[in-house]
């Protein structure tokens, strides 16, 4: 498929300096939604959707994440619980699967699809809202596009590009276990100096890995 320009989200004017911040160089936050889907899409990592009767599993190498998706035309409950991956549902538009998720943890910080580095990323308020679609135009490509809705923080919805995954050719690929260990190995990032944190969350992993090799959370 060919690949689509992605505009930047719009925030709005009393919302950036509160809301638009990397994710802290070093620290190992959850997955959640949309970021487990949207960081899997950016590092080029698996992603496996498994579908059973009334439900889908969306697994994720990097980071590991299982959501579970009930698909059966329940509802969002009327006061649910926030979490990290939030309350999703999900229904059948056709040959595409929609996910509907709200109440996120505001913990949590969206990724733009396609972006280097938690640089691109943003906290959101209680009222963020996210869809996802997810659609295969043939058996060996499957399409997945994001909008995220969050009038406290952002002008107007933030509609990603679509993103192509490719059918794994090989039926023995086997997953890289990623578990991060909230830098509990001081050997890893004692020679990271101040200036290459600070380019990490200025320009993105690539820019930390050209100055200091020693802190790329690599697969």
């Amino acid at each position: 498929p060919e690949k689509t320009p992605q505009e930047n989200p719009v925030f709005r004017p009393d919302a950036v300096e509160k809301y638009q911040h990397p994710t802290p160089y070093g620290t190992c936050p959850p997955g959640g939604t949309p970021t487990s889907i949207t960081t899997q899409a950016t590092e080029h990592g698996p992603l496996e959707i498994v579908q059973v009767p009334g439900r889908v599993w969306l697994l994720t190498e990097f980071p590991q994440t299982i959501r579970m998706v009930p698909t059966d035309g329940r509802p969002h409950p009327p006061d649910p619980d926030t979490s990290f991956n939030g309350d999703s549902v999900g229904r059948w538009e056709g040959d595409t699967l929609v996910i509907d998720t709200v109440a996120i943890d505001t913990r949590m910080r969206n990724i733009s699809v396609g972006r280097t580095g938690d640089a691109n990323a943003w906290l959101h308020s209680e009222k963020e809202h996210v869809i996802e679609r997810f659609s295969r135009p043939s058996k060996n490509y499957l399409m997945y596009q994001l909008t995220v809705e969050d009038p406290e923080v952002l002008v107007k919805p933030f509609v990603s590009a679509p993103h192509a995954w490719t059918l794994a050719q090989d039926p023995n690929d086997v997953w890289t276990e990623y578990i991060c260990s909230a830098n509990e190995e001081p050997d890893v990032y004692k020679n990271l100096d101040q200036k290459t944190k600070e380019e990490y969350e200025k320009g993105g992993r690539d820019a930390a890995t050209q100055s200091g090799r020693q802190g790329g959370r690599g697969r």
